[in-house]
């Protein structure tokens, strides 16, 4: 009686042990089946991806365009004016066609010598006495406009302070003596014999006399 009570239990115990081992045998199986599997998966997807041609590569990066290089055009340089092209009495003469009434248009034709002087100005030794007489022409140019002043009144004083200015330059000059080879340009020998004395009186030679 003893050994049968015993017996039964091992023999239940090794029916149970068995079914359930076999289970475990089953899922590691699977489990491998479906790392085989993923590996397998991966191996055929690299040999499906073909790998770059080298040559293709190089043809095709050698038929592409090559971007044109953009170029920046250079600035004309605007030319100045020199010694050689500067011409007063054409200048001057504009002026006297422009504003022909020395009285009704004084302040107008004053402006213009003005601006036509400037271009003489780079080319004086001393480009400030010009500043002076320009100051004075423009004061009294206001002064013939309004008929508070006479013309010949305003000429006789642009005709002195333009003596007195030919002069300080021929003393500052011979302080400081410039090369003497070199002949002053045709505008500044225009500019020191205009307002003479001629002009300060009546009937005047008024194309020097501005």
């Amino acid at each position: 009686m003893i050994d049968i009570a015993i017996g039964r239990p091992v023999e239940a115990g090794a029916r149970e042990y068995w079914p359930r081992r076999a289970r475990c045998l089953v899922v590691l199986s699977f489990c491998i089946l479906l790392s085989c599997c993923g590996a397998a998966r991966q191996a055929v997807e690299k040999e499906a991806v073909p790998a770059p041609d080298p040559i293709t590569e190089t043809a095709t990066a050698a038929t592409e365009p090559t971007p044109a290089a953009t170029t920046i055009p250079e600035a004309t340089p605007v030319p100045t004016p020199t010694a050689v092209t500067v011409n007063l009495s054409g200048a001057l003469a504009e002026c006297r066609s422009a504003f022909p009434d020395q009285i009704a248009q004084a302040v107008a034709r004053a402006s213009c010598v003005i601006k036509a002087t400037d271009l003489v100005r780079p080319l004086l030794p001393f480009p400030e006495l010009l500043d002076r007489e320009n100051a004075l022409r423009k004061a009294l140019a206001e002064q013939v406009q309004t008929r508070t002043m006479s013309l010949l009144e305003r000429n006789i004083q642009i005709q002195k302070l333009h003596s007195q200015l030919l002069e300080e330059e021929r003393s500052r000059l011979s302080a400081a003596p410039a090369d003497g080879s070199k002949p002053p340009p045709l505008a500044v020998t225009q500019w020191r014999q205009s307002n003479g004395e001629s002009c300060g009186r009546l009937g005047g030679d008024s194309g020097t006399c501005y």
